[in-house]
């Protein structure tokens, strides 16, 4: 069904776990990994005053680094598993816009990535990559969530249930 994956990276902790069960997928399928990390574009312009050039410079110099680590992960796991894998690094002022962009760009027929789980006031303020890539790709996109997010979410949801039993 699917035989070219993009899978985007931020190199956190669900970003690798969310890799490896596309990768896992991926061998299912038999398809390809283009893996993608996103860089910061590093204008100025666009976050004001907020951060000082100095230390926006920083960050994105550092990123060259960051962008070798974090697909270095993944072609490591592809190659474990016998998955054809090709890594891509690009500079973006918006991350969904790159996501989009470079599986378009590059045939991918399935966006594989993690949904970071920020709710609420977070996640309006910050907004959501995920949720830009799945309003504006005609790619479909699959968005793993981690059986842990769900537990932790259940039991939120279990306490605040309790909690209101007391009350009553």
């Amino acid at each position: 069904m699917f035989q070219h994956i993009l899978l985007p990276t931020d190199g956190s902790q669900l970003s690798r776990d969310t890799a490896e069960r596309a990768v896992s997928f991926a061998k299912a399928a038999n398809a390809t990994i283009t893996a993608l990390y996103a860089k910061p574009v590093g204008n100025t312009e666009n976050v004001g005053n907020l951060v000082e050039p100095a230390v926006l410079d920083r960050l994105v110099s550092g990123s060259e680094g960051k962008s070798k680590e974090y697909l270095g992960f993944i072609k490591k796991l592809c190659k474990e598993a016998g998955v054809e894998c090709t890594t891509l690094a690009v500079v973006s002022e918006t991350l969904w816009e790159a996501i989009v962009n470079v599986a378009e760009d590059n045939d991918c027929d399935l966006i594989f990535m993690s949904k970071h789980g920020r709710g609420g006031l977070s996640s309006l303020l910050l907004g959501s990559e995920t949720y830009r890539v799945l309003t504006h790709s005609s790619i479909p996109v699959l968005v793993y969530r981690p059986p842990e997010v769900d537990a932790s979410r259940r039991k939120a949801k279990e306490k605040a249930r309790e909690k209101d039993r007391k009350r009553a």
